[in-house]
């Protein structure tokens, strides 16, 4: 029988390293427990929570009205889930009630979700993001089709505007929102004053600007050795650089397998120059 000691060495690319999550894991998507299987001592600090929204009014009485929309567009995974967990309380199947739409969604991530689910979309653009979203809808007629988006509450106003420009008739509902985590982050601080952090990984914009928001003033500045920073996506990136921060990693396919693997690739290129 071979012992371990006779197996040759296996590289285990985030081994040493000390990762703040900033986002909560969820049952079908865990970034922590991603990085810990790549070896890194992970701990989770959420900076948001998605709860949901004020109201379901608006939901409630579009899903009525679901027959007469031409497309019905998800922006997120977390718009997916929380959808799909209302129109069953309602009582409604999710499938039947999308049978008849044309899906759009933002990314593979929330492409999946809709998949797992039994509902298939029929455009997922190569370029996460809105922007991409838009490129993609280029290739539609979307004069006076009705468009159902579902989304966060308080969104990026860049996708409904540009449908609106294609002549598009929008209908907006939300079915979350994130707020701020209120909690006591002076054991957090800490680990950042001592450098028991290498790396921070945000994933969204809010969870950039909460972090940010219990920070005292010019507290990054003090570090000596400031952590890197991983982004989810290009909003998230721009948001850390409006606080003159520095973005380290940002994968070029916005999903947590990507990232983790970014950041694999840094880590080991950083030890072969050694």
């Amino acid at each position: 029988m071979t012992s371990v000691s006779d197996l040759p060495s296996v590289i285990i690319p985030l081994a040493g390293l000390r990762i703040l999550v900033t986002r909560q894991d969820t049952p079908e998507s865990s970034l922590s427990a991603m990085l810990k299987t790549q070896g890194a001592a992970v701990i989770t600090v959420p900076m948001t929570m998605i709860i949901p929204p004020a109201s379901w009014k608006l939901f409630d009485k579009t899903v009525e009205q679901a027959a007469k929309f031409e497309w019905a567009v998800f922006t997120s995974s977390n718009g997916v889930r929380h959808c799909l967990s209302r129109l069953t309380e309602l009582g409604h199947s999710p499938k039947k009630i999308f049978s008849t739409l044309k899906i759009a969604c933002v990314g593979q991530a929330t492409a999946a979700t809709l998949t797992e689910n039994g509902i298939v979309p029929e455009l997922v653009p190569e370029h996460y993001q809105s922007e991409g979203l838009l490129s993609a809808f280029q290739q539609y007629d979307l004069k006076r089709k009705k468009c159902w988006l579902i989304q966060a509450e308080s969104p990026r106003e860049i996708l409904a505007n540009a449908l609106l420009k294609q002549h598009a008739e929008i209908v907006s509902t939300p079915v979350y929102r994130n707020v701020p985590v209120e909690s006591d982050f002076t054991f957090l601080l800490k680990k950042l004053e001592q450098h028991q952090l290498d790396w921070i990984l945000f994933a969204s914009p809010s969870a950039v600007q909460n972090f940010q928001q219990i920070l005292a003033a010019g507290f990054w500045q003090s570090l000596t050795t400031a952590p890197k920073i991983a982004c989810l996506g290009e909003i998230t990136a721009a948001a850390v650089k409006s606080f003159g921060w520095e973005v380290n990693a940002k994968p070029e396919i916005q999903d947590f397998e990507h990232l983790v693997q970014k950041i694999c690739e840094i880590n080991l290129k950083k030890t072969e120059k050694r």
